[in-house]
């Protein structure tokens, strides 16, 4: 179903910050991340205890701008995990969201721009192995 070169992409994402709750079998009650991408195809959510990839969930969110009262409440995959150093959290594929609701996402999220690159922190291996420059060298 997502079996698409690393390199390839479906759409476009696009940049939010918007709420989702997850559901997951290894806790009883949602739990609360924040969407920085979209498309219609599926998200990444920012957090520092990303899931394992493959682990299925059920993702609930209501875009800002979407027909009233209405939530989207859809099964997703763990497609990608990232921890540590960069910017950590996961991207799921949306498993069962319909043709419809991909339009609908689609035209709330025309226009929007794509998120921006997220800068690495540097660790400190590599701060402690910069060169010392020649006029900081006390004599």
């Amino acid at each position: 179903m997502h079996d698409l070169d690393s390199g390839h992409r479906r759409a476009l994402r696009r940049s939010v910050d918007m709420p989702c709750e997850v559901i997951s079998n290894h806790v009883d009650e949602p739990l609360l991340y924040w969407a920085t991408d979209l498309s219609p195809y599926g998200l990444w959510l920012d957090t520092p205890f990303p899931m394992a990839a493959r682990e299925q969930v059920v993702v609930c969110f209501k875009p800002p701008v979407w027909w009233p009262g209405r939530e989207l409440t859809l099964f997703a995959e763990v497609i990608r995990s990232a921890g540590g150093q960069g910017a950590p959290g996961m991207g799921m594929v949306f498993l069962d969201i319909t043709a419809h609701e991909q339009r609908a996402l689609s035209g709330w999220l025309r226009g929007r721009p794509p998120p921006l690159p997220k800068r690495r922190r540097r660790s400190s291996s590599s701060i402690t192995s910069l060169p010392v420059p020649r006029y900081a060298i006390a004599c």
